[in-house]
C-alpha cells in the first residue's frame, strides 16, 4: 500500500487530527455505564477489549472515549489513533496481516510524531491474520502504547492465539441499549436510584409514560439504528441484515461451515421459541441434526452474542452440567427477534423475561433456571443465591408465587423476587417473603437484587 492511500485513510478515520470539533464522538448519546468503566480503566497498562454483537455500539463508544480523552484529559489529538479495520479500502491489504499494521503505524509515527503516551483504537481487528501476535509484540516492546480493541469474542478472547494476551487484557461486553439508555434516546426524563424501591417511589408520578415506552422497547429492542429507523419496513430490513451478517461473518466464516441453511433456520427457530426450555435432542429433531451438532451450533451462537443458554440449577454440579437436562434459550435483543420473524401476537411476557436475563447477565457470571413441580425463571448468585420469576401480566398466575415458595423451601431461602407488570408490594407466603416489583422500576435500578 502506498503512503498516499495510507495518509488518506488515516485522515478519514481521524478527523480530530485537524480539530477536536470534528471528532466523531460528539453529539452521540453517551453510554454512561460503559464510558465510566472505560474511563476508570484507561490508565491501566492492560489492553482493553470491547466485544459484543455487531452494531451494538462498540465503534460509537470508542469515539466517545477518544473525545473524552481529548476534551477532559487534554490528550493531544495526534496521540490518539483510530483504525477501522473493516473499511472496504483496506480489504486488499488484509492478506499482509502484521506487515500492513506495521506500515500504518510507521506512517502515523513519522507523520504525526506523537510524544508521550499513544492511544491506539483498533476497531474490528479480527480481520487481520494473526493479530494477537502483533498486539502482544507491540505491547511488550512499547510500554507507552495503550491498546483499545474491538471485535468478536471468538476472535479476540477465544482464538487459538488469544493466550498470548492472557493476563494482559480486560474484556468488556457491550450490549444494545438498556431501557434507561432507550429512555434517554427518546428524551424521556426519569430520576436514577440504586434500588427498584427507590425508583418506584421517586418516579411513580410518571410511571404511565415510562410503561408506554417500555412496551415499545420490548417490541423494537435496543439496537440504535433500528430504534432510530422511521418505519417498520426499515426496522425489519435492518434487523434482517444484522442477523444475516452475524451468522455469516461471525459463525459461518469463523468456523468454516458450508451449510448456511441449517445455522440460519435453527436461529430463526430459536427466535420463535426463546425463553422456553429445550434439550439438545429436541432442538435437533426438526432439522435432523445430531446432539453434538446442536451443542456446537449453540456454542457458536453464544460466541457471536446472538443467543445464550440458561442451564438447570442444582447444587450438584453433575446435575447442572448434564447435557440431557433441558436449557432455556435467550436472545441478545428481543427486537432483533421480533423483527426477524412474523408475529401473530407480541409475546410481551417472553420479551420481559428475556430483558431480565440480559440485565442479569451484565452483572452475574452464571444464570440458571430451577425446576421442581413448578419452574422458577432465574437462580443467580449476586453474590448469594437469589430466585427471580417474571410475570408481565395484569393478573398474576398463582403458579408464579407457588413456584417461588417451592424453590425457597427446597433451597432453604427466605426471600425471592417476582417481577411484575406494575405491582409493587411485599407478600408473605408460608413464612417466606416475596418482593413484587414492576419491571420498569427493576430495569431502571442500578442494583437489582437484595444485598
Amino acid at each position: 500500500m502506498d503512503n498516499d492511500t495510507i495518509e488518506k485513510m488515516l485522515h478519514i478515520w481521524n478527523p480530530h487530527f485537524e480539530s477536536i470539533d470534528k471528532s466523531y464522538g460528539q453529539n452521540t448519546l453517551p453510554r454512561s455505564l460503559y464510558l465510566c468503566k472505560l474511563q476508570e480503566l484507561i490508565h491501566l497498562r492492560h489492553i482493553l477489549v470491547l466485544t459484543g454483537i455487531r452494531r451494538a455500539g462498540k465503534t460509537t463508544l470508542m469515539h466517545q472515549l477518544m473525545h473524552w480523552l481529548m476534551q477532559k484529559e487534554k490528550i493531544p489529538p495526534q496521540n490518539i489513533l483510530y483504525l477501522f479495520l473493516e473499511d472496504i479500502l483496506i480489504t486488499p491489504c488484509l492478506q499482509h496481516g502484521a506487515k500492513f499494521l506495521d506500515a500504518l503505524l510507521q506512517h502515523y509515527q513519522e507523520t504525526l510524531n506523537p510524544k508521550g503516551k499513544v492511544y491506539l483504537f483498533l476497531d474490528e481487528i479480527q480481520g487481520i491474520p494473526d493479530f494477537n501476535r502483533w498486539i502482544a509484540s507491540q505491547y511488550e516492546r512499547n510500554p507507552h502504547f495503550k491498546f483499545i480493541l474491538s471485535g468478536s469474542c471468538q476472535s479476540l478472547v477465544k482464538a487459538s492465539t488469544a493466550s498470548l494476551l492472557t493476563g494482559r487484557n480486560i474484556q468488556i461486553d457491550i450490549y444494545p441499549f438498556s431501557f434507561s439508555e432507550y429512555l434517554g434516546l427518546k428524551k424521556v426524563p426519569f430520576q436514577s436510584a440504586e434500588t427498584p424501591q427507590e425508583i418506584w417511589r421517586i418516579n411513580f408520578s410518571q410511571n404511565t409514560q415510562i410503561q408506554h415506552y417500555l412496551s415499545h422497547y420490548m417490541l423494537e429492542g435496543g439496537f440504535p439504528e433500528i430504534v432510530l429507523a422511521s418505519n417498520e419496513t426499515e426496522k425489519r430490513a435492518i434487523a434482517a441484515s444484522y442477523y444475516h451478517d452475524s451468522v455469516h461473518r461471525d459463525i459461518l466464516l469463523v468456523h468454516s461451515i458450508r451449510n448456511a441453511r441449517d445455522i440460519e433456520l435453527l436461529g430463526l427457530h430459536l427466535f420463535r421459541e426463546f425463553t422456553k426450555t429445550h434439550s439438545y435432542s429436541s432442538l435437533g429433531k426438526p432439522f435432523k441434526l445430531s446432539v453434538d451438532t446442536i451443542k456446537n451450533y449453540l456454542s457458536y451462537y453464544q460466541q457471536a452474542h446472538l443467543f445464550f443458554e440458561g442451564p438447570f440449577f442444582s447444587y450438584k454440579s453433575k446435575e447442572s452440567q448434564d447435557i440431557q437436562k433441558a436449557r432455556k434459550i435467550y436472545t441478545i435483543d428481543p427486537g432483533l427477534r421480533n423483527w426477524n420473524i412474523p408475529l401473530i401476537r407480541p409475546d410481551l411476557g417472553q420479551c420481559a423475561e428475556n430483558l431480565c436475563f440480559l440485565e442479569l447477565k451484565k452483572t452475574c457470571q452464571s444464570i440458571y433456571y430451577w425446576k421442581g413441580k413448578q419452574e422458577v425463571d432465574f437462580a443467580v448468585f449476586a453474590p448469594k443465591l437469589h430466585l427471580i420469576n417474571v410475570s408481565f401480566a395484569d393478573q398474576l398466575p398463582p403458579r408464579e408465587i407457588s413456584g417461588l415458595v417451592e424453590a425457597m423451601e427446597t433451597l432453604q431461602l427466605n426471600e425471592s423476587t417476582l417481577i411484575t407488570k406494575n405491582t409493587f408490594q411485599r407478600i408473605a407466603q408460608q413464612g417466606k417473603t416475596i418482593h413484587q416489583l414492576p419491571l420498569w422500576a427493576w430495569l431502571l435500578a442500578k442494583h437489582k437484587t437484595p444485598p
